[in-house]
This record gives C-alpha cells, structure tokens and sequence, in this order.
C-alpha cells in the first residue's frame, strides 16, 4: 500500500489490494461501496462520498471516498501527429486540488470535437480492460489543427486543447 491513507473517486470502479486476502470493514454510509464480488479479487464501485477501512491481513488503510470535482487531463504522448494514435489521461481532482485515484476499470466519457476523434483500442479487451483503463483514452487527429478532448466522471469534467502537426 501507497500510504495509510487512499483517496477514492466516487463513480470509479477500484480493485482494492494488499499483500494478503483482503476485505472492508466499517463503511459509512453502508450504500457508499459496492463488492462487485469478484472471485480472485476485491473489486469495488464507489458510489457516494464516506469512508471504510481496508483490511489486507494485519495491515490497515483508510479509505476516503470523494467526490471529484473536476477531470485535469493531460498529454501522454509527447507529440500530436495527424492520423497517429495519441493518449490522453484524465486525473480527478477534489475541491481541494487533491487528486483521487480513478481505479482501474473506471467508466469515463470521452468526446472529441471532430478534428480530434476517440480512436478505442480493441485489443485491451484481450487483457480484460476496457479502453479507458485507469483513465487514459486514445485519440486521433484529423487535420493539422486544433481540436479539443472533453472527459467526464459524474459531474467532474476536463477539457484539453491540443494541436496536432503534419
């Protein structure tokens, strides 16, 4: 475990691991999480702002559900090129700028504004993720211009400008 303390986002979906077998003791609200009731693993649907602990043998964690406030997306790639799939990752954040982690098969929204394009990747479903895993999404550009990304969890949104060359 990162810290003794992990800051979920509400409406992320989240695998909640540790060094032994794992469970979650003392949510509140009790609506807050939902065990997706996997078989190998504890996985986990925020639902609503609260609080639990985490329970992975003899080890403790406090976990804190947040609502995120706001999507701050970022370029993976270094670079935009027309027609050359690019990455982007959206980071929620909570009013207090701190960011949530997004768990890992976390459904986000993303849109493109016709010059930039969502472009999926078909073969994550091979490795049993989605096409937006731990909120990063591809894209392909168009035309050598402008075009802007928007992603939205709940009400969070993010938008990012970007400019794609020749």
């Amino acid at each position: 475990m990162r810290s003794e303390e992990r800051l979920l986002a509400v409406g992320g979906v989240h695998a909640l691991e540790g060094a032994g077998p794992c469970q979650l003791k003392d949510v509140e609200p009790a609506s807050a999480l939902e065990d997706l009731h996997w078989k190998d693993a504890l996985v986990v649907r925020a639902h609503g702002e609260g609080h639990a602990e985490l329970a992975c043998g003899d080890h403790r964690v406090r976990l804190q559900l947040v609502k995120p406030d706001r999507l701050e997306l970022m370029l993976v790639d270094d670079h935009v090129a027309v027609g050359k799939r690019f990455q982007v990752r959206a980071v929620p954040r909570d009013r207090s700028g701190r960011e949530l982690e997004i768990g890992k098969w976390t459904e986000i929204t993303w849109r493109g504004d016709g010059v930039v394009a969502p472009d999926d990747d078909k073969s994550a479903g091979e490795f049993g993720l989605a096409s937006t895993s731990f909120g990063v999404h591809g894209f392909r550009a168009s035309a050598a211009s402008g075009g802007t990304v928007e992603a939205r969890l709940g009400e969070a949104v993010g938008t990012l400008r970007v400019t794609a060359s020749p």
